[in-house]
């Protein structure tokens, strides 16, 4: 290995480690949230409206309101980190027994699922999305199931592609000999060797599903209030962009560095399990 490629593993090693660290933080804070912050987040103060950065007792300022930042993030961390993690473990749950079921056992159940799947992947992501969010009305629990359901059909073919390459490998072949059940093969054989693949997925998706639940709920369609969400404070911040910038950069620099955080472990999971990209 050359001194370049040294260089270039030992800087993303550190970055997966701030990226871990980053992540625990914010969790931590999250579900402590009642310990740690200042103020009660739906708290109104007019007098105390539109704080700058560093001000005393508001160390992030205050929105158009007087509501304290921090206490805002942090509580919206706890928002943010359930639209992430839970639809992406349900979307790829399903995906993963469809695609799993659909690339062994093939023939006309594959074919008339993938045809399904290659329609709904015909609409980009977020559109999907939106038609799922606005057929079952605004709110948080129908932002995460509309995500959840624009996800599942790309899980499922990328589950039955490694199912139709597994499938024909030999431990599949003598599994079939043994007279194995094709559930007991599916579940005891198939199912855990794409675990890996499905838990990479799973921990990339994350940042896509916080993304899209945010800007759901930047469009009215997620969270609704009082409750404190990322997306909401940046479509709160943005009429302030010239005169309070904090109040729309502070919640847009959280959700890129967590998302940017995501994709950082999900992409060095997804070498460590693949080692022919172990040298990319």
């Amino acid at each position: 290995m050359t001194d370049k490629n040294k260089r270039r593993k030992k800087l993303k090693n550190k970055l997966f480690l701030i990226s871990v660290i980053f992540i625990a933080v914010i969790a931590l804070s999250a579900i402590f949230a009642e310990y740690i912050v200042p103020y009660d987040p739906d708290y109104v103060d007019i007098d105390s409206r539109l704080l700058p950065v560093g001000s005393p007792g508001h160390i992030l300022g205050t929105d158009n309101v007087g509501r304290d930042i921090a206490s805002r993030l942090i509580y919206g961390a706890r928002v943010s980190l359930i639209a992430g993690i839970v639809p992406s473990i349900l979307a790829m749950l399903i995906g993963a027994i469809i695609g799993l079921i659909s690339g062994y056992i093939g023939g006309v159940l594959d074919n008339i699922i993938m045809r399904i799947v290659d329609i709904m992947l015909a609409f980009p992501f977020m559109l999907l999305a939106l038609v799922f969010v606005t057929v079952l009305g605004p709110s948080l629990k129908n932002a995460v199931l509309a995500v959840m359901i624009a996800t599942v059909p790309r899980n499922i073919r990328l589950i039955r592609g490694e199912t139709l390459s597994l499938k024909e490998r030999e431990f599949v072949s003598a599994c079939k000999i043994l007279g194995y059940s094709k559930p007991r093969i599916l579940i005891g054989e198939l199912f855990p060797n794409v675990f890996a693949t499905a838990g990479t997925i799973i921990v990339s998706d994350i940042s896509l599903m916080i993304q899209a639940t945010a800007g759901l709920s930047f469009l009215g369609l997620g969270v609704q209030p009082p409750i404190s969400d990322w997306g909401s404070m940046v479509n709160e911040g943005r009429a302030y962009l010239n005169t309070a910038p904090h109040i729309l950069l502070a919640p847009c620099t959280l959700i890129a560095l967590i998302c940017f955080s995501f994709a950082i472990i999900g992409d060095e999971l997804y070498k460590k399990y693949n080692p022919q990209l172990s040298k990319i």
